[in-house]
């Protein structure tokens, strides 16, 4: 800026850099996160998440592989995870039969995503959940899983194609069949396209509700910085009026704090949301309605 001042981006927390600033006071962070000038902060963020997942996976496999019961919180935490999924999401979505097929995939496509809405509540790091290109990616991983399984419970290819068409039966003359094969034809249509729309749904539902809320968390704590004096950032309007600072900060620390107990429980709200979704399209791709 012309002014020297420094300009802020409410969306610096929720995009991808090639940089990690832990404390810019002191100018500490990770720099030259890159390769061939693709930033990977949030790839190194979501190697985090999936880390601290998979190793708590297999350390729970191997506490219950004991037979021994459960003990500590850690273990009843992480155990009551895997249960919850089991029984509040697989098995309503996919149906019982089929729990144990899907329950793999499912339970770590719900602890993954919950560990990257959580390490976004770290005011140092990011949200990678708050790009569309990480959502994007789990809802093509989640499309190839849904159709999979339609695939694999309809018989081949073409038998699961047959499901989107529906067995519409009009009596009548030669323009009565005519304006069934239309409607025939219009549905049929609309049912592929919903096979794509939904996980797109997916994707733009996990994106925009992480980024509103991360957005919404620094705009509050921007309120500071624009009435503080001698920050970069101050407005003309509170320059030699430092009471103001003293009006602002304890509401906005105080919105942020109520705001962001409401983003912990966004954050496991959205992760299972995602993953509950994914289990009833799963649900429907193997036993279509009609």
């Amino acid at each position: 800026m012309a002014d020297g001042k420094k300009a802020i981006d409410p969306f610096e927390h929720v995009v991808d850099a090639k940089e990690l600033h832990f404390f810019d006071s002191i100018h500490f962070g990770l720099h030259g996160l890159e390769v061939g000038g693709i930033p990977l902060k949030f790839m190194l963020l979501m190697a985090i998440c999936a880390a601290t997942v998979a190793i708590s996976l297999i350390w729970l496999g191997r506490k219950m592989s004991s037979g021994e019961p459960p003990t500590g919180k850690l273990w009843n935490l992480i155990e009551y995870l895997v249960f919850f999924v089991r029984d509040r999401i697989v098995k309503p979505g996919v149906g019982e039969h089929d729990t144990n097929r899907y329950l793999p995939y499912l339970t770590t496509l719900f602890l993954f995503i919950f560990a990257m809405n959580l390490i976004g509540m770290l005011p140092f790091l990011g949200s990678p959940t708050a790009s569309i290109m990480v959502t994007g990616a789990l809802a093509l991983i989640s499309f190839v899983v849904i159709h999979a399984a339609g695939i694999e419970g309809n018989h081949g290819f073409k038998g699961y194609l047959k499901t989107f068409i529906p067995p519409i039966h009009i009596e009548g003359g030669a323009g009565m069949q005519l304006m069934g094969k239309v409607i025939t034809v219009g549905i049929a249509a609309l049912e592929y396209a919903t096979a794509f729309i939904r996980c797109i749904v997916l994707a733009v539902r996990l994106f925009a509700n992480m980024l509103a809320g991360h957005t919404v968390l620094f705009m509050i704590l921007l309120f500071i910085a624009l009435v503080t004096s001698g920050s970069p950032q101050q407005i003309k309007f509170a320059e030699g009026k430092d009471w103001m600072y003293y009006l602002v900060m304890p509401f906005s620390v105080t919105l942020v704090t109520a705001l962001s107990l409401l983003e912990l429980f966004i954050a496991g709200l959205q992760a299972f949301i995602f993953t509950f979704l994914t289990a009833v399209f799963i649900g429907l791709a193997k036993h279509p309605a009609h």
